[in-house]
């Protein structure tokens, strides 16, 4: 039985004095077990390192091995991280955390027509977040969204939201 101390527990991104280290030890291991040529890190991806919130070192050592793999010099680059990726699956986690709150509301139903009330919802959600935050501006919603302002006006015409620019 190992003994976990109790600064272990923590999720990495708790323990940020440790991000660089084990991260310079995973760039170490990447060029020794995959052959990359990564030997340091950037100050962006210094930084990108010490904000993002890891759960634990696997996740850490996982994205920094990637990075090795698809980082072309040897400088890892904050680049090299596929942010985006990264992006949609915290959001993804928030969706998921949210729906579990919800799926445990509706158990001992055999039919619901979850896709159906789910879907829509969301899609409103976020079109309502973003007018916010455009001040109704549906073209700017609509780049931001990565759909065209058709499909922004028919969206929401379909969902029947109100747009209030206030």
């Amino acid at each position: 039985m190992t003994n976990i101390t109790k600064q272990e527990q923590l999720p990495l991104s708790d323990r940020k004095d440790e991000i660089l280290l084990l991260a310079m030890r995973f760039v170490q291991l990447s060029k020794e077990q995959l052959g990359t040529k990564t030997v340091e890190l950037s100050k962006e991806a210094e930084g990108f390192l010490l904000a993002y919130e890891w759960s634990d070192e696997a996740e850490l050592e996982i994205a920094v091995k990637r990075a090795c793999i698809l980082s072309e010099g040897r400088v890892l680059r904050a680049e090299d991280f596929d942010l985006k990726q990264r992006q949609a699956r915290s959001i993804g986690k928030f969706v998921e955390s949210k729906l579990q709150g919800f799926m445990r509301n509706i158990k001992g139903f055999e039919t619901f027509n979850l896709y159906d009330m789910v879907i829509p919802e969301v899609e409103r959600s976020l079109i309502l977040m973003v007018m916010k935050e455009t001040k109704g501006n549906q073209v700017k919603a609509a780049k931001l969204l990565g759909i065209n302002r058709n499909t922004l006006r028919s969206k929401i015409k379909k969902l029947g939201i109100k747009i209030n620019t206030k």
